[in-house]
């Protein structure tokens, strides 16, 4: 295809800007330079069935009063922040905790972002899923692919949720910062698939209520910028965990948990610290910064 002195232009003028060149010049796959898409994921803050150990799964459980103070820790944490789209599961734990951290936006509801479908482990206490579902939980903890609850979903199904919401809200928002604020199970998901250690028993420490994991996309690539930042809460140490400062964390975790491509780990700051339980071959957290 020949391209005229307008294409070419076009070519050029989307190099500088950072746009997408029209016309032949697009179809051609000149001048385009990929645009890096800022995703902000959060987890909702502390529940009252959190605090009383319950399982929540899809049910609408509101914020106890510790969440609450925690959505005003978070609130504060990325204040500076700007972002062109916030986004929230439509459960109410999330939606209040959105509208916490981004008081004046406009919030897009969105119910692909929702919690695990649990089925009948619902408002069950932790130990009583142990006693009456300890296949299922085992089988749950070991990410193997089984139905929960009954009439809940797979991990499988999870995380094929996961990935093509997240896919499309990147699509959606190519070169803008994004909020979303959704589930400890749902950003699990898109963590397990990112780092390729699904199928695997517990590699990754769940995130804790209302902390932050960042994510890049450039051309439909992910890269993980951080993960699990709580480092506006207060919480104690886990039994065995190291910290590793610098960019000494992404090979070592990327050996200890045996990441599929190490690549998709951003390289940490010169100061960033990530957590690991050695032990259990646990990422706790990566690349945080103060």
């Amino acid at each position: 295809m020949s391209l005229t002195p307008w294409d070419m232009r076009s070519a050029w003028r989307a190099r500088v800007r950072g746009e997408r060149p029209i016309g032949n010049a697009y179809r051609e796959g000149l001048g385009y330079r990929a645009l890096v898409t800022r995703l902000v994921l959060v987890r909702h803050a502390e529940t009252v069935w959190n605090a009383e150990g319950r399982w929540q799964g899809q049910t609408d459980v509101a914020l106890s009063e510790q969440g609450r103070a925690e959505v005003e820790l978070v609130g504060r944490r990325l204040a500076g922040e700007h972002f062109d789209r916030v986004i929230s599961s439509d459960l109410v734990r999330a939606h209040d905790t959105a509208r916490g951290i981004a008081k004046n936006a406009s919030i897009e509801l969105d119910s692909t972002l929702r919690e695990m479908h649990l089925g009948a482990w619902c408002g069950l206490l932790h130990h009583e899923v142990t006693a009456r579902f300890p296949d299922q939980l085992l089988a749950l903890q070991r990410g193997e692919d089984r139905r929960i609850g009954g009439d809940g979903e797979t991990v499988v199904e999870l995380a094929a949720r996961v990935t093509t919401a997240i896919d499309r809200i990147a699509s959606e928002s190519e070169g803008k910062s994004v909020l979303i604020v959704t589930h400890g199970g749902v950003i699990r998901a898109l963590m397990l698939a990112m780092l390729g250690l699904s199928g695997r028993t517990r590699p990754l420490f769940g995130s804790r209520n209302t902390a932050i994991t960042r994510v890049d996309v450039v051309g439909g690539r992910k890269t993980l910028r951080s993960y699990n930042d709580g480092l506006h809460l207060e919480h104690p140490a886990l039994e065995g965990e190291e910290h590793l400062v610098g960019h000494i964390a992404k090979t070592t975790i990327a050996s200890l948990l045996g990441v599929a491509d190490p690549s998709v780990l951003g390289a940490p700051a010169e100061d960033a610290e990530s957590c690991v339980v050695t032990n259990k071959r646990q990422l706790v957290s990566y690349a945080l910064t103060r």
